[in-house]
């Protein structure tokens, strides 16, 4: 190996030149001598560790991205691998990987440019990050394969992270709520099902903590006498894994078990094998299905609670996936620890303390109330009262979850004598825990 100068019309250039393991004769040209020098010495360190060199070729990130898809895509699942191909066909094909490998390492303004484009485009920062991983998994590939030397992406500055959204569980009385709202909207079916099926599903994730995808995954077989098996979830309409993978149970409460039994009953007990939740085919739900069922049901619902008096709208900007914290909430209020109910959602302790700090912190000294007795008595507040007074309810309980402040006063002044009897009992069971 030796690293040798030589004139042209140009400047001086450096030669780096050694000799492969079976002999032949490489070199690679180098603008100045510091970095040959530098050239020289990695030759050298990979030689002593028996690497190849990476051969500077003329391929563009596009014919390599085809090389990845081929190669490496298939070891992807269909969700993640859709994913990447849709963050690749509209931030850099066509616009950004006509450029050589070798470009996109010697010259790292490229990616400041694609970052910039994508920014000129109005694309968050979350998709930003998402062309990033991308272009980060094609290159580790190229590197692996001795096209380069180095992964440039690992250097680039990341768009900042999404916020995440700190999680606010609806209150029982909130849940309820919506399954009431889900069971009596106007449906063509005039056997009820699709409402039952449609509060049941609410239910299941309110008050078993599953994903959305576990629920759609649910078949009759998965019910057990006072859990549930969860071991499977709908992706892209077919079944997958669980997020987490493996398999989890989460407790069965009593009025989940009513409710499942009911739409059993509903839907004229069909077989163990056939799904909880299925299409109009029977068969698992879509993407479109499930956005659909959001658009459709969900949201309508939502925004008609929002915009009770007084208003919420918070419950406006809610999406279904929220019905978690809820499951959440009401297992450490009922003294589950925060352990076991991280089992049982299937997320690991860390996200727990993490993810669910606010609500562990929030519950920092309030009675201990059964899962069951919360449920119990937010469903018959709910069948008892006029939906003006619920309004009035869910409000004072989100902000007031104890009695003593003027707001609450000011409110039980305003309601009806049942309503006000109703939220009176809240409390009462509430201080009667505490001294317990």
């Amino acid at each position: 190996m030796s690293v040798q100068a030589y004139q042209t019309a140009d400047g001086v250039q450096w030669r780096v030149r050694w000799r492969e393991p079976d002999g032949t004769m490489r070199s690679r040209t180098m603008t100045n001598k510091r970095a040959a020098a530098a050239l020289d010495v990695e030759v050298k360190a990979r030689k002593f560790r028996g690497e190849a060199v990476p051969r500077p070729g003329r391929e563009t990130l596009a014919a390599v991205y085809e090389e990845w898809k081929a190669l490496r895509a298939p070891l992807l699942s269909r969700k993640t691998l859709d994913t990447y191909e849709a963050m690749w066909n509209a931030h850099v094909k066509d616009r950004h990987d006509h450029h050589l490998l070798a470009e996109w390492v010697s010259n790292p303004q490229l990616f400041e440019a694609l970052t910039a484009d994508m920014r000129e485009r109005g694309v968050g920062n979350a998709s930003q990050r998402k062309v990033l991983v991308v272009m980060s998994s094609v290159f580790k590939a190229a590197v692996q394969w001795n096209k380069i030397g180095v992964n440039p992406v690992l250097a680039v500055p990341k768009p900042a992270a999404t916020r995440t959204r700190i999680p606010r569980p609806f209150p029982p009385i909130v849940i309820e709520r919506i399954r009431l709202q889900m069971l009596r909207r106007k449906t063509k079916d005039t056997t009820g099902a699709r409402r039952q099926a449609d509060a049941c599903l609410v239910a299941m994730m309110s008050y078993a903590g599953l994903r959305p995808g576990e629920a759609l995954a649910l078949t009759w077989a998965d019910i057990g006498q006072r859990t549930l098996a969860i071991d499977k979830a709908v992706s892209l309409g077919e079944e997958a894994p669980t997020k987490t993978g493996g398999v989890r149970s989460a407790p069965l409460v009593e009025q989940l078990a009513d409710d499942l039994l009911e739409l059993r009953r509903a839907r004229d007990w069909p077989e163990d094998d056939r799904l909880i939740f299925p299409n109009r085919d029977g068969g698992h739900w879509s993407p479109s299905q499930y956005n659909n069922w959001r658009n459709r049901v969900w949201k309508p619902v939502m925004d008609t609670l929002a915009s009770g008096e007084p208003p919420q709208p918070r419950l406006a900007e809610a999406v279904p996936y929220d019905c978690r914290g809820s499951f959440v909430s009401l297992h450490l209020r009922s003294g589950a620890s925060p352990i076991e109910v991280a089992r049982w959602a299937g997320h690991s302790p860390q996200v727990m303390y993490g993810h669910y700090a606010n609500v562990i912190d929030e519950l920092v000294g309030q009675p201990v109330i059964p899962v069951a007795e919360q449920i119990t008595q937010a469903r018959e507040v709910v069948t008892e009262l006029e939906a003006k007074e619920l309004d009035t309810i869910m409000a004072v309980l989100c902000e007031h979850p104890t009695a003593g402040s003027p707001a609450v006063a000011a409110t039980l002044a305003a309601i009806s004598v049942p309503a006000a009897a109703a939220l009176r009992r809240f409390y009462a069971q509430q201080e009667q825990r505490k001294v317990a």
